[in-house]
């Protein structure tokens, strides 16, 4: 879809409003979306409100229904396959990142603190899920291919990444955390083969987690 010149800079505003408020839960699967209504929440002509959804339609995250769209519900099958592809692109990114000399790489994924243990405990959750979401981008902010980067964040779009996330139990959520740490060593001690499986093994944990609380 190409973008009308005069109309571009609100439909980008609009695109990535909403594409945050599915992504966040805010606008939950099967809700309708109305062109009006989103354009008066938003403060917007319909126009570039009309040319979003068809963006998001284009992206999955939204489904024409009729008089306007609704948000996609995936499917258990769909979800499997998100989850595998993502296990492939941050698989490989963390390799990437595990062979990089020196240690600026490390450095700014260990920053974060996503792999400390306290993070497990009770009242930390909503930072352990903003943290988790800084890990994993500093991953495939370091790794060096930026196509990379690009294909996970168009395959990772998706609402039940947030949502699941909330849900998770004590035990869950340690072994969320231990993942990160385990991944962290790897890319710590430059092996790559080590990385790659620790962040492959870290995502297929999640797609079970994920799999369990929709259900």
């Amino acid at each position: 879809m190409t973008l009308s010149s005069p109309n571009r800079s609100l439909t980008l505003e609009a695109l990535t409003q909403i594409r945050d408020e599915i992504i966040q839960g805010k606008l939950r699967p099967n809700e309708r979306l109305i062109a009006a209504d989103l354009a008066e929440r938003l403060k917007t002509s319909r126009t570039p409100i009309r040319e979003a959804l068809q963006l998001l339609e284009a992206e999955g995250l939204v489904s024409p229904a009729r008089r306007g769209y609704i948000v996609r519900e995936h499917t258990r099958d769909e979800i499997v396959e998100i989850y595998q592809v993502r296990a492939a692109l941050e698989g490989m990114a963390a390799r990437l990142a595990a062979e990089k000399t020196g240690s600026a790489a490390y450095k700014e994924i260990e920053a974060i603190g996503a792999h400390k243990e306290n993070l497990a405990q009770p009242g930390m959750r909503e930072l352990l899920v903003d943290l988790n979401t800084h890990f994993h981008k500093a991953i495939f902010n370091v790794c060096g291919n930026e196509r990379i980067g690009q294909l996970n964040r168009s395959n990772s779009q998706h609402f039940f990444n947030f949502r699941i996330s909330e849900q998770y139990t004590p035990e869950e959520t340690r072994q969320s955390v231990k993942g990160h740490a385990l991944i962290l060593k790897a890319i710590k001690a430059h092996d790559g083969d080590a990385a790659e499986d620790a962040a492959q093994q870290h995502v297929i944990e999640a797609l079970e987690v994920t799999l369990r609380k929709l259900r």
